[in-house]
């Protein structure tokens, strides 16, 4: 988000939203637990899963409005989080946090223009979204994926570089642009529509369906894969 690139060039942004959550995260010691948990609760949202070093990492956000409330006492407003969902309160029970708290509270969510003579931008410096739906890494990957294709037809002889470099940022948004606005959504806590939710009923004890359901939502299958007329009148049918 803070490329220097992005800004040496002024890329132009769009779909421009300011920040909607701050996140504040640290590490546990001693956490008996190699599962990543995801816990949504009273307008907060958790990521807690095994790192490096037998370490377990907690990552924890609150609506963009509440920042300046928990920034004055960070410990204490994680910490009343995680007592507040035992499962969680069970999980680092016998834990040591062996980190500093570190903050992530500047999350502005946008798109840039990803190209301009002699540059081209991937990732987080060409579409930024807040982490509630962890999509930046699998998308940055897409992205490059994306970028090396058209340079590589518009370098190729007879080749027109602007016209790939635009069918690459057209690719990019057609890929990105319902998850980005999904995201956004369910980052403000807004409850999911009517037919996200009698999807997600219809996907309890289907561990392979759900489990491809989250790859196509993290970008990790192609989105086609599984949001297909033919897929979806199979599980909605069950």
């Amino acid at each position: 988000r803070n490329s220097r690139l992005a800004q040496a060039v002024a890329a132009p942004t769009y779909e421009v939203t300011a920040p909607v959550t701050c996140w504040y995260f640290s590490y546990w010691s001693d956490v008996p637990s190699d599962a990543l948990s995801v816990f949504v609760h009273n307008r907060r949202v958790i990521f807690a899963f095994p790192t490096n070093d037998n370490l377990f990492a907690i990552f924890m956000a609150w609506p963009a409005a509440e920042l300046n409330e928990v920034r004055t006492n960070v410990e204490a407003a994680f910490m009343s989080v995680v007592r507040d969902i035992p499962a969680l309160a069970a999980l680092t029970a016998d834990a040591r946090r062996v980190e500093r708290f570190y903050g992530a509270t500047d999350l502005p969510n946008f798109f840039r223009k990803p190209f301009g003579p002699g540059w081209a931008l991937v990732g987080d410096a060409g579409c930024h979204k807040d982490p509630y739906l962890a999509l930046g890494i699998c998308d940055a990957l897409r992205d490059a994926d994306y970028l090396v294709d058209a340079l590589a037809s518009g370098l190729s002889a007879g080749g027109d570089l602007e016209a790939a470099l635009a069918g690459y940022e057209a690719q990019r948004n057609a890929a990105s642009m319902e998850q980005f606005r999904q995201n956004l959504h369910l980052a403000q806590f807004k409850p999911m529509p009517p037919e996200a939710m009698v999807l997600r009923q219809k996907l309890r004890d289907r561990p392979a369906d759900t489990q491809r359901f989250y790859l196509a939502n993290q970008g990790m299958l192609p989105r086609e894969t599984f949001f297909n007329p033919e897929n979806m009148q199979r599980i909605m049918a069950a």
